[in-house]
């Protein structure tokens, strides 16, 4: 990568940043008041995060999990967690809460396959015992 395109980079990162960052205050004053229009502006500053920097997995994640957990579209929380994965196939925590999207939505092979996919990799203990007790429960 040339310095052009590395100064590049770094130029729209530093765009991207104060969105990621305002769209976790947005979350955080969601979770403290239980106002759903706060996870609505966390999902709209995400969006923008990502329109600076579209490789930015962690807000892929974060936008996914906001989907399933507290707006409950589970749809599109497998399209964002899902796209988090093409990006970096190493982020476990994606494919974990992909499993839960999937689980919402009835999927139960997709989500057995998702938890399965989380054990191998996954050294989280909790969430490797939740993933555990729902390949026992969905499973076979």
């Amino acid at each position: 990568m040339g310095i052009f395109s590395r100064l590049r980079l770094w130029w729209r990162r530093g765009w991207a940043r104060p969105h990621f960052w305002l769209g976790q205050a947005h979350c955080y004053r969601g979770n403290a008041t239980g106002d759903l229009r706060a996870y609505q502006r966390a999902v709209a500053s995400y969006a923008r995060a990502l329109k600076w920097d579209p490789t930015w997995t962690e807000v892929c994640l974060e936008r996914g999990v906001l989907f399933w957990r507290e707006l409950h579209i589970p749809r599109q929380a497998v399209a964002e967690l899902s796209e988090a994965l093409r990006l970096d196939p190493q982020l476990y925590g994606a494919l974990f809460n992909r499993g839960v999207a999937y689980q919402q939505l009835r999927e139960y092979e997709r989500a057995v396959a998702d938890f399965r996919a989380y054990l191998e990799v996954g050294e989280d203990p909790y969430w490797r015992e939740y993933a555990a007790k729902m390949v026992e429960v969905l499973g076979d």
